[in-house]
């Protein structure tokens, strides 16, 4: 991870952190965004992995859980998980760190079923959502599929659905007028 990198992920970390406290699922999503902007252009993995994780978590505090049993549990575990990753982070302890990530996703397998369940599915459409958002920015289905261990088929259904694809600022040239602009380059 490089040093730039890790400082926006401690940054993230630590908003991330007090928008959970403060249960602002808003905060949440606006942070997830502005980390794949981001890692868009780096192409960090840990970048793009922290952003599905915290649009997750604004997904998963929109609604209201407290009537399962193990949601207490879950959220003082993500609370001090969270802290800890800040707190290695800071320290530069990246292998604590990655284990502390390996940690909070652990935590949402260990749900009650019907919750952990919803979760799981919240956190696999996070990853293709924030896959489109990144194949938005001009990254290549193939790698953009790559760097969050999702299908390109998933990806490519996905992106079709939302219209991206449509979106004049992600579409190339044509062939014609792709060898007019060289032409007038070159004149």
């Amino acid at each position: 991870m490089k040093k730039e990198e890790y400082r926006n992920i401690l940054k993230i970390l630590r908003k991330s952190y007090n928008a959970i406290i403060n249960r602002d699922t808003a905060l949440l999503r606006e942070l997830s965004n502005h980390t794949i902007h981001t890692s868009s252009i780096s192409q960090d993995e840990d970048s793009i992995s922290i952003a599905v994780m915290i649009y997750s978590f604004s997904k998963i505090f929109e609604r209201n859980y407290n009537e399962y049993k193990d949601w207490d549990k879950f959220y003082s575990s993500i609370k001090e998980n969270l802290k800890k990753a800040v707190k290695t982070l800071e320290k530069l302890d990246i292998k604590e760190y990655e284990l502390t990530i390996k940690n909070i996703l652990t935590d949402i397998d260990n749900l009650d079923k019907k919750l952990k369940n919803y979760i799981k599915e919240v956190f696999d459409a996070s990853k293709v959502h924030k896959a489109s958002r990144i194949h938005e920015h001009g990254i290549s289905v193939g790698r953009t599929a790559e760097l969050l261990g999702i299908s390109e088929w998933e990806l490519m259904d996905y992106v079709g659905k939302t219209g991206i694809s449509n979106n004049p600022l992600t579409q190339t040239m044509n062939l014609i007028d792709r060898i007019k602009t060289v032409r007038g380059i070159f004149k």
